[in-house]
C-alpha cells in the first residue's frame, strides 16, 4: 500500500430553515458531514477515515464514502453498513466503491470502526451534541380579566422551549372596547432575559375605575419585535375589565367554589372538577399558575357546569389551578388550589450531565431546575455507581452537593408503587422532575426560595407497577 497523503477536506453543507415571518430568532438548521473510507485526497491507498472524529448536532447526517476497490465499512454498536446497505437492509460486509448516511437523533458518542482494519487503527468517533434552542416568547393566557377598581392588572409571558442566549420582546395595549385614558393607561415597554433564564415576565396595565355600571370593557395586547428567540403563541391577548360597581341585582356574591382536584388527561391536558357552594351562579373562573409563577385566568365555564378540560399544555410539565364563582353581585373568593403534572412522551431515559436514570433498570429520568436571587440554571447530576437507585446533584460547584435523590421499587403487595424519596441541603428554589420513561407519568416537587427544603418520602408516587 502506498504511504498515506494528507486527507481531502471534508465539507458540511447546513440547510436553514428561514421562518415565512422574519422573526429575528435563530433558524432551524440541520447539517450533513462527509468522512473519506480508506482514500486519500490523491487516490493513493490509507487505513484510516478521513475525518476520524466529528462533532455533529442532533438531528445532522454524516455520509461515509468509499472510492477506492479496497474493501471497508463501518461497523458500530447500532449498525453496519457498506454496499448496499440503507442502514435498514444489507449485510454491511466489507467492500469497495460505497456511500452510506446515517442521521443522528440522539445525544451521545458514537465509536465505530472498519470491521478488517480496525485493530490496524482504522477506527473513528462521533459525539453528538444536544439542540440548544432560544426558546419562544409568549404571553401566559390568551384571556385576563381584572375588576376595574383593582387599581392594575399583572400579565405575564414565558419563555418556553429553551433558554438558549440573551432574548427580549415588545409589549403595547391598543384599545378594544375600552378606551386609553378612560378604562386603562397606554402602555408598552420591552421584557428582556438573560442567558439561561426561563423565569416568566411581567408588566403591569393601570386600570381607571370609572364608578360607572356597564358592560365589560376589553384591552388588546400584542408582542411584538422579539430579539434572540422568537415568537411563540399566544403572541396576542385580552385585557377584559369588569365592572364592579355592583350594577345587575344587587344580592351577595356566592361562596367559593369546593373540593378542586386536578387529574392528568395526557402531555397536553389536565381535567379539573369542583363543586358548586351556591346557587345562582352564572359562570366560573379558571386561572391557572406555573410553579413560582402567578396565576392567570385561562377562561370561564357556565354555572353549574363544574368541570374545564384545561388543554394545550406543555409536556411533562406541573401546573396549579384554582377557581372562583360569579353572579350579578360579584365575584366568591377562590376556592382550594389543585394541581398536576401533564404526562411525558415515553422515550427510554438517556443519561447525561443534568439527567440521572434511577431504579428499575435507569427506568426513571430524575431532573432538577434551580433559582437562587442572583442566578439559575440546571442541577449537574452525580450517578452512584454502587446504588443505582439513587443519584445526587450539585448546583454550584461538585464539591457541594445540594440533593440526594432516590426512586424505589415497592410493588409488591400491600404498595405496589415506585416511591420517590429526596433530601436537599438548601434553601433555593428547586424544581424537582422524575419521569417514569415507561410509561410517561411524572412527578414535580417544588420548593419556593429562601425556604429549607424539609425531606419528602412519597410513597404514592407511581402506581405503574411493573
Amino acid at each position: 500500500m502506498t504511504a498515506c497523503a494528507p486527507p481531502r477536506a471534508h465539507s458540511r453543507r447546513l440547510v436553514l430553515l428561514v421562518a415565512a415571518l422574519a422573526l429575528a430568532a435563530p433558524a432551524a438548521r440541520a447539517a450533513t458531514f462527509h468522512v473519506d473510507v480508506g482514500v486519500s485526497n490523491d487516490g493513493g491507498y490509507t487505513f484510516m477515515f478521513s475525518p476520524s472524529s466529528l462533532s455533529i448536532h442532533a438531528g445532522d447526517t454524516v455520509t461515509w464514502t468509499n472510492s477506492s476497490a479496497t474493501s471497508h465499512n463501518v461497523k458500530a454498536g447500532s449498525f453496519r453498513c457498506a454496499n448496499g446497505c440503507d442502514d435498514t437492509g444489507g449485510n454491511g460486509a466489507p467492500a469497495g466503491n460505497w456511500t452510506f448516511s446515517r442521521t443522528f437523533d440522539t445525544p451521545g458518542t458514537v465509536n465505530y470502526q472498519c470491521e478488517v482494519h480496525g485493530a490496524m487503527g482504522m477506527v473513528g468517533s462521533i459525539t453528538v451534541q444536544a439542540v440548544v434552542s432560544p426558546g419562544a416568547l409568549k404571553f401566559s393566557s390568551a384571556t385576563y380579566s381584572v375588576g376595574e377598581g383593582a387599581g392594575h392588572a399583572t400579565l405575564a409571558v414565558e419563555r418556553s422551549g429553551g433558554e438558549s442566549g440573551a432574548a427580549s420582546v415588545h409589549y403595547a395595549t391598543a384599545d378594544g372596547t375600552g378606551k386609553a385614558g378612560l378604562d386603562y393607561t397606554a402602555t408598552s415597554g420591552t421584557l428582556s432575559w438573560a442567558d439561561g433564564d426561563g423565569a416568566n415576565k411581567t408588566f403591569s396595565v393601570p386600570i381607571l375605575n370609572r364608578h360607572l355600571t356597564g358592560p365589560t370593557r376589553s384591552v388588546n395586547l400584542a408582542l411584538s419585535s422579539p430579539s434572540g428567540a422568537s415568537l411563540g403563541s399566544p403572541a396576542t391577548a385580552v385585557l377584559n375589565i369588569a365592572d364592579n360597581t355592583g350594577a345587575g341585582g344587587g344580592g351577595t356574591p356566592p361562596a367559593a367554589p369546593t373540593g378542586l382536584q386536578a387529574a392528568t388527561q395526557s402531555t397536553s391536558a389536565i381535567q379539573l372538577t369542583w363543586s358548586e357552594a351556591s346557587s345562582g351562579i352564572s359562570e366560573f373562573h379558571v386561572e391557572q399558575q406555573g410553579l413560582g409563577g402567578l396565576f392567570q385566568e385561562i377562561g370561564t365555564v357556565p354555572g353549574g357546569t363544574n368541570a374545564d378540560l384545561v388543554s394545550g399544555l406543555d409536556p411533562a410539565t406541573f401546573y396549579n389551578f384554582r377557581v372562583r364563582a360569579a353572579n350579578a353581585a360579584g365575584f366568591s373568593p377562590y376556592s382550594n388550589t389543585a394541581g398536576a403534572a401533564t404526562d411525558a412522551v415515553p422515550a427510554a431515559c438517556v443519561a447525561g450531565p443534568t439527567t440521572l436514570c434511577v431504579g428499575a433498570g435507569g427506568r426513571f429520568k430524575v431532573e432538577v431546575s434551580w433559582a437562587s436571587a442572583t442566578q439559575s440554571g440546571l442541577g449537574n447530576a452525580v450517578p452512584i455507581a454502587s446504588a443505582p437507585e439513587s443519584g445526587l446533584f450539585y448546583f454550584f460547584n461538585a464539591g457541594n452537593i445540594e440533593m440526594l435523590v432516590k426512586v424505589l421499587n415497592a410493588c409488591g403487595a400491600p404498595f405496589n408503587r415506585y416511591w420517590v424519596f429526596y433530601a436537599a441541603t438548601t434553601n433555593v428554589q428547586f424544581t424537582l422532575t422524575v419521569t417514569d420513561t415507561q410509561s410517561g407519568k411524572v412527578k414535580v416537587y417544588f420548593n419556593p426560595l429562601n425556604q429549607a427544603a424539609p425531606p419528602v418520602q412519597d410513597t404514592d408516587a407511581f402506581a405503574t407497577c411493573p
